[in-house]
């Protein structure tokens, strides 16, 4: 039998643990749709950003894109991924920045949209891959 002590540790690992590994289920299931999406997705367009939506520091940035197939148009919504950039002042790390894993995007840019030729409305922001939202 376990002491109460080694009982209270098992207890405390589980806790933090499962939450985590839950965590990495999700992002690898994730992962694996937007790779599956990008390899499966072969037509390809260019789509107009027609507006970029920032709710604040809280919520995620989303980027939306009219794009058009076989003269009929399309719009598709996603979140924004993000990259971190380090803010240095003299060589020192003074903190970080985030930005478009797309670059310098604004309304009435051209993006590359990868769509399934048998269903159109579905489709990706090309170049749009990550796990970090702003």
């Amino acid at each position: 039998m376990l002491s109460d002590g080694a009982m209270i540790t098992i207890i405390f690992a589980a806790i933090i643990l499962i939450p985590i590994i839950i965590v990495f289920i999700v992002l690898g299931i994730s992962k694996n749709s937007r790779r599956r999406k990008k390899n499966n997705y072969m037509g390809i367009t260019q789509g107009r950003v027609i507006r970029i939506v920032d709710k604040g520091l809280d919520y995620p940035w989303v980027i939306h894109v009219q794009y058009k197939v076989n003269g009929i148009d399309y719009e598709i919504k996603e979140t924004a991924k993000m990259k971190s950039t380090a803010i240095k002042i003299a060589g020192i790390l003074v903190g970080q920045r985030k930005t478009f894993v797309l670059g310098d995007v604004k309304e009435g840019d051209l993006l590359e949209i990868r769509y399934d030729e048998a269903y159109p409305e579905k489709a990706i922001i090309y170049g749009n891959d990550g796990v970090v939202t702003g």
